[in-house]
């Protein structure tokens, strides 16, 4: 698969805001934002029908915790690459988001090229998961 393909992210997240300036950040050459959700159940009946490469998650959310939501999209989209956007710092919730299968980790308030950098990385191992016939 050549590198240069675009590559699908969904944005979960409850702060409208935050959504919007993900989605500014990331859409480019190299990223479409497929869609974007505000609650856990928003997203998990957007991505029944919906698949994304890669999937921005916040942790709190008014109707569910993204730790559990994280657990569900391994469960319905395992090829699927979960990147956590939050502001949860506490050691066990990044702890976890890592054991239960997370990409990355990024603390708000973010900046552009942490997003990016971040993005770039989980993209160059989908890229090499999918050239060795893996994904």
């Amino acid at each position: 698969m050549p590198a240069h393909q675009r590559l699908s992210v969904f944005i979960i997240d409850d702060d409208g805001i935050t959504r919007s300036l993900l989605r500014v950040i990331i859409h480019g050459d190299h990223y479409d934002v497929v869609g974007d959700a505000g609650t856990a159940e928003s997203a998990r009946l957007r991505l029944r029908s919906l698949r994304a490469d890669i999937i921005c998650l916040d942790v709190v959310m008014p109707d569910g915790n993204g730790l559990e939501l994280l657990n569900w999209i391994s469960e319905k989209q395992p090829k699927a690459a979960v990147l956590m956007v939050t502001a949860s710092t506490d050691r066990s919730t990044v702890e976890q988001s890592l054991r239960n299968g997370a990409k990355g980790y990024i603390v708000k308030p973010f900046n552009p090229g942490t997003v990016m950098n971040t993005l770039d990385k989980i993209a160059a191992q989908i890229h090499a998961q999918r050239a060795a016939g893996k994904a």
